[in-house]
């Protein structure tokens, strides 16, 4: 088995960001086609040259700027040598190529790439300047801060129930705790060992995480 922290990305956040990476889950894929557990889609091998096993990382944290709950995932693609021959971002709902042409996205020795958390949203982009293509890029921080409220799969809501006043209440801590205007100056985020686990580990502990947000604001 591949060790997970050699190919680990290393993760960027904007300066004033104010909402931390609770844990990270991880998985590995062997079979092209196969379907992830925590994000819907398939792996297409094909799409990266050599590629024999994917290492999937999924990022949760307490909050998105604009609700209660936030996943995102970063995939790295291997060849049977161990090599980086791929990797991907989760981009609202959808994904992205993380290695681009005109940036060089490695750090150390070529296994871990750097990837840049778009400001309170946390897409995983390979540049900062690829967030721009996002219109609420900034709005999404402030104005439309807690819009959603309570967002989350219904696999990890089915002890958590609000009625729609305390949603609002939800939307309104949102809104005052964590507003800010992203600087768009972005700085290494340290995510310890001890914050990684594996996926089927940490998919247990979401309800938790989300019930313990919901036992604070209301």
């Amino acid at each position: 088995m591949e060790n997970i922290f050699e190919y680990a990305p290393i993760i960027y956040m904007d300066k004033k960001e104010p909402i931390s990476i609770k844990k990270v889950g991880y998985r590995i894929y062997e079979k092209d086609g196969e379907r992830s557990d925590s994000f819907n889609r398939s792996f297409d091998f094909q799409n990266h040259k050599g590629t024999v096993k994917v290492i999937e990382y999924a990022y949760y944290l307490d909050y998105d700027i604009q609700h209660l709950y936030d996943l995102e995932h970063i995939w790295i693609y291997l060849d049977k040598e161990g090599k980086v021959v791929g990797a991907e971002g989760s981009y609202h709902g959808r994904f992205l190529n993380a290695i681009l042409f005109d940036v060089t996205g490695f750090a150390e020795k070529g296994k871990r790439i750097k990837m840049y958390s778009q400001p309170g949203k946390h897409a995983m982009l390979a540049a900062p300047r690829l967030m721009f293509l996002y219109p609420e890029l900034y709005e999404s921080c402030q104005r439309l801060a807690g819009i959603s409220g309570l967002d989350a799969p219904e696999r990890y809501l089915t002890d958590i129930h609000i009625t729609e006043e305390e949603n609002q209440k939800v939307i309104k801590y949102i809104r005052d705790n964590f507003s800010f205007e992203p600087t768009m100056e972005f700085e290494e985020y340290v995510i310890s060992e001890d914050d990684y686990m594996p996926w089927n580990e940490l998919a247990e502990k979401i309800p938790e995480f989300i019930q313990k947000q919901l036992d604070i604001i209301l």
